[in-house]
């Protein structure tokens, strides 16, 4: 262990991460207040990672994955899973010390939400937690009994929780979910007192429909940039929901936001203006709220590309000038600098295939549109590919920084969206993986060691499933992170070289954190994937070998245990309806399918995960078939998360012909 020697490698790094070993944890969701995502632990470093051993494997009831970022604090490890559930572990032998489970209340919008959890936050003596359905909790570290609980939202106007609540200067900070639940909603950053839950401050992402309700001067400037109903129809969305940063030298809270319905910004607001504060980066005062500077990074935004990836913070020598930095990599594929003090932009550049905007003008901070992208401009039936895909060339899993070698490292998808524009506002979108892009084998996923001074990349690895894990860097010039194919992997921080790997047999989506335990440093890592999006396209998430169970493992030099066996048995088709459909309703199905939402739940062509609390629908046997509209139109099974859709009975009936007709392709290929 060096680590005197890491201290003087982060030269610039906070002074709280060279605390003495033994104090040295996983505080914070990020890592630190500057949300790095690093370790100043060097014990395992590129020399001896080869050498890394599993400690222990505790198996999770959690069936839908772990997206959660675990926190670990005093020799105990926090973790969360889908419905909110919380679970303490012993760091050091993998105990489960106590759950927690909030009894999540199931309605037709918090069922889809409710199966992921980004993880909990720790401060003093308590443990937060945000629940799908609008609450915030505090629990008592000890022992897991609930303290208090704050309603932060309504879940019957739209909003929803999934990430982790962020704490800093004694306050609690919590976003929400629901800019695309077509109710009326705005969303909004709320603050509490971390030890009481006491409410102290809201502040609004978009304006209020009514001018009389916009009285704060950020209000009044972003109601101005507004058209059209949209406010009035739809509430405006803009919410946050992943990773915020709490800078305490500056006081300021910074975070992303998401778009807003319609889409499509000529609908949303035909009068033109740039909707603030959606798809932006917003900084606010964290002792009150109070508005400090924003910037948008799709103004207009018409491709759903939001803002709400993590932000890490970073003191960097721009154009010759140290300048105190945040940096963030969105949805939309460019890497943008900022000075964190007044949200001017420094620099941008695409780290993937972009054909949305040619480039950032550096002197208006405005992105410059690529006509390729406009598919709302493409004649009717016409299909586009938009780059990247709207649920983002980066998403939730978060990027990593490493402040010895200034290096930014990206989860990175090279997906495009697959449009097809119908004309009058209405169009089908879908992710597609070729097999060959620009005259090369398609490359899906990456990790992207990215310099934020030269707008480059230094090295990248490359994946072939487009979504994979988090990713933390180490003070031992490692980088590491889990891929959707199972694989646990260690790649040296300064030219990429993959040193290590541990076949896990899972997907993953979380990303690592590491910490001391008597002595030695641990690497942890939630495996089984869990991130939202892998209900719509499970393949996307998971190789066809990784679907195993969710667990936690950690790993340490002197770790010499064995990941215990599993194996994963397919289910069986039951007994199917016969199928008197013809093409025209299977493919009126199919659209319905898409166009409903089924996909958001139940996967793309009707092809579920392989494991999780979502039924694959090919495998429905003949009573769901009699039941179907009763299910799809009437609710039947609303309280176990599958809301009622307005549909008439023809259109449940040909999406019930397009599913049925999925399964009778399993059936005849002889499965």
């Amino acid at each position: 262990m060096r680590l005197v020697a890491s201290c003087f490698f982060l030269l610039f790094a906070q002074a709280a991460l060279c605390a003495e070993p033994a104090a040295v944890g996983w505080p914070l969701h990020g890592g630190n207040e500057r949300g790095e995502h690093f370790s100043p632990l060097d014990e395992v470093n590129a020399a001896n990672v080869g050498g890394l051993g599993l400690d222990w494997a505790l198996d999770l009831p959690a069936p839908n994955g772990i997206a959660a970022t675990p926190i670990v604090v005093d020799g105990i490890i926090y973790l969360s899973g889908p419905y909110s559930i919380v679970w303490a572990v012993d760091a050091g032998d993998g105990r489960l010390l106590w759950s927690y489970d909030p009894q999540v209340r199931a309605s037709n919008y918090t069922s889809w939400y409710a199966r992921v959890n980004r993880g909990v936050a720790v401060v003093g003596d308590r443990v937060l937690v945000t629940v799908a359905d609008c609450r915030l909790i505090g629990l008592d570290r000890a022992t897991g009994q609930e303290r208090w609980s704050q309603k932060t939202c309504d879940p019957e106007l739209g909003y929803s929780i999934t990430d982790a609540p962020h704490v800093g200067g004694g306050r609690v900070f919590v976003g929400n979910a629901g800019s695309e639940s077509e109710k009326v909603n705005r969303g909004y950053v709320s603050a509490y007192d971390a030890a009481s839950g006491e409410y102290l401050w809201r502040f609004y992402i978009v304006p209020s429909a009514k001018p009389a309700e916009n009285t704060t001067p950020a209000m009044q400037m972003a109601f101005e940039t507004w058209s059209g109903d949209a406010l009035e129809k739809y509430g405006g969305g803009g919410s946050n929901w992943n990773e915020m940063t709490y800078d305490p030298d500056s006081g300021l809270l910074y975070f992303g936001t998401a778009g807003a319905l319609p889409y499509l910004h000529a609908e949303r607001s035909p009068g033109g203006g740039d909707n603030l504060f959606t798809s932006s980066v917003v900084a606010v005062r964290a002792d009150t709220g109070e508005y400090a500077w924003h910037y948008s990074t799709v103004p207009q935004d018409s491709w759903e590309y939001n803002a709400t990836m993590n932000i890490v913070l970073a003191d960097l020598e721009i154009h010759g000038r140290q300048r105190k930095t945040l940096m963030i990599a969105p949805k939309n594929g460019f890497f943008y600098v900022l000075d964190r003090l007044s949200g001017e932009l420094l620099s941008a550049n695409n780290f993937v295939k972009v054909n949305w905007a040619t480039h950032i003008d550096l002197e208006t901070g405005r992105p410059v549109l690529n006509p390729q992208g406009m598919y709302w401009k493409a004649p009717p039936e016409t299909t586009v590919s938009v780059w990247p895909n709207m649920w983002g060339a980066h998403s939730a899993q978060p990027m990593a920084w490493h402040p010895g070698h200034a290096l930014a490292y990206i989860p990175a998808v090279n997906v495009p969206s697959v449009i097809t524009w119908h004309g009058d506002g209405d169009y089908s979108s879908t992710l597609e993986v070729f097999e060959e892009l620009d005259g090369k084998p398609h490359v899906p996923g990456m990790l992207i060691a990215w310099d934020p001074v030269t707008q480059s990349a230094r090295w990248s690895v490359n994946h072939d499933v487009a979504f994979n894990g988090g990713v933390l860097a180490t003070a031992g010039n490692l980088v590491f992170q889990g891929d959707a194919n199972g694989a646990f992997s260690a790649y040296r921080a300064d030219n990429g070289e993959r040193l290590w790997s541990s076949a896990t047999g899972s997907a993953i989506s979380a990303a690592p954190v590491s910490y001391m335990h008597d002595g030695s440093q641990r690497v942890l890592i939630p495996v089984g994937a869990g991130s939202a999006m892998q209900f719509a396209y499970p393949a996307l998430h998971a190789g066809r070998e990784s679907v195993g169970p969710t667990r936690l493992l950690s790993y340490s030099l002197q770790g010499e245990a064995a990941l215990p066996e599993y194996e994963f048995r397919p289910p069986a088709l039951p007994e199917l309806p016969e199928l008197t459909a013809g093409p025209e309703t299977i493919e009126q199905g199919r659209r319905l399918y898409q166009d409903e939402w089924c996909t958001g739940c139940h996967g793309k062509n009707a092809v579920a995960r392989a494991r999780g609390t979502v039924p694959d629908l090919r495998y429905s046997g003949k009573e769901t078939h009699l039941q179907w509209n009763g299910i799809v139109i009437g609710g039947a099974r609303s309280e176990r998360g599958m809301p009622a859709h307005e549909l008439s009975a023809e259109e449940s009936e040909a999406i019930r012909a397009y599913v049925l007709s999925r399964a009778w392709e399993l059936r005849n290929a002889g499965q």
